[in-house]
C-alpha cells in the first residue's frame, strides 16, 4: 500500500515552514503546496533545492491575507483593504454574482506565474480552505489549472477514521455528501489525475493518536490514499483558525521517527504525486 503525505500551507509563516521541513527530512511527509500571497513566500524558493525528491504544488489561495493583484485590476474578489473575503463570504459572493469569474482568474493566474518563478511547473494544484469546493468556483480553478498544464490535483472521495457515533441527521448528511463527492470526482478524473482517495473526519479525534490513522488506512485497502497534514512548530498564529492546538500535534507526529518506523512495519510505503 502506497500512501501520499502532504502538509498544507507551505509560505504560510515561520512556524509552519519550520515544521513541514522537520517532516520532509523524516522522510515522512512527501509533498507540500505552497502560497504565494504570504508571509514567507521566500521560502519556497529553496524547496526544490532542498528536497528534491518531494512532489511540491501549488495552494492557490483567495480567502486568507492580501490578494497578489491589485483592487483596481480585481474589483470584486477583494475588499477595500486589499485582503481577500472569508471563505464563507467568497463563496456566497461567488455564487450571487457578487464575484466576477474574470477577478478570480486573473488572481489565480498571478498567483501560479509567482509559483512558477519561485518552484518550476507544480507537480499539482489544491486550494486553501477547499475555496474551489463548489459547483460554480471549480470550473475556474479548473480552467486555470489546464491553462498551465498542472495535471494533477486532490480528491475528496473520502477514507474515514473516526466515523463513530454520529447522530442520526449526520449521518444521512455525511451519506450524502460522501456520495456526492464519489460522483462528482469520478467526472473530473477525466480532467485531472489524483489520488484514489482522501483522509476524512469528523475531528472526534486527532489523527495523531495511537494507530488510529495506520488502522484505517489498512482497512480501506485501497492504494495511494492522501492523508494531509497542517503542521506547526507552534500554536499561536492569527491565520491558524480553530487548529491551532492540532498544528502542533501533527507536528510531532510528522516530524517522529517512530511514525515512521510504524508505516514501515505495516507495510506502507510512502509515496507522492508522481505516483499517479
Amino acid at each position: 500500500m502506497r500512501v501520499i503525505i502532504t502538509a498544507d500551507d507551505y509560505g504560510m509563516c515561520h512556524i509552519v515552514d519550520e515544521a513541514i521541513d522537520a517532516g520532509i527530512k523524516n522522510n515522512f511527509i512527501s509533498s507540500t503546496n505552497v502560497m504565494v500571497n504570504m508571509e514567507t513566500f521566500h521560502n519556497a524558493y529553496d524547496l526544490r533545492k532542498k528536497f528534491p525528491h518531494i512532489s511540491v504544488g501549488i495552494h492557490f489561495n483567495v480567502t486568507t491575507g492580501r490578494s497578489i493583484l491589485s483592487r483596481e485590476e480585481i474589483p470584486t474578489l477583494i475588499r477595500k483593504d486589499g485582503t481577500f473575503y472569508p471563505v464563507g463570504d467568497f463563496k456566497r459572493r461567488f455564487a450571487k454574482g457578487l464575484i466576477k469569474e474574470c477577478d478570480l482568474e486573473k488572481e489565480l493566474c498571478a498567483q501560479y506565474e509567482l509559483f512558477k518563478d519561485a518552484c518550476g511547473d507544480a507537480d499539482y494544484w489544491n486550494t486553501h480552505e477547499n475555496s474551489s469546493l463548489s459547483i460554480r468556483t471549480f470550473p475556474v480553478f479548473a480552467k486555470v489549472a489546464k491553462k498551465y498544464s498542472i495535471a494533477a490535483t486532490r480528491t475528496f472521495q473520502r477514507v474515514y477514521y473516526d466515523k463513530i457515533n454520529l447522530g442520526t441527521k449526520q449521518t444521512i448528511r455525511e451519506f450524502l455528501v460522501k456520495n456526492f463527492f464519489e460522483l462528482w470526482f469520478t467526472r473530473i478524473r477525466k480532467q485531472f489525475k489524483m489520488p484514489n482517495a482522501r483522509i476524512a473526519s469528523f475531528n472526534k479525534i486527532s489523527k495523531t493518536e495511537g494507530n488510529i490513522l495506520v488502522d484505517a488506512l489498512i482497512k480501506s485497502k485501497k492504494d495511494l490514499i492522501e492523508v494531509v497534514f497542517h503542521p506547526a512548530t507552534d500554536s499561536e498564529h492569527e491565520c491558524f483558525g480553530n487548529i491551532s492546538t492540532e498544528r502542533v500535534k501533527e507536528y510531532n507526529y510528522t516530524s517522529s521517527s517512530d511514525t515512521l518506523k510504524k508505516y514501515k512495519e505495516y507495510g506502507i510505503e510512502i509515496a507522492n504525486f508522481k505516483a499517479l
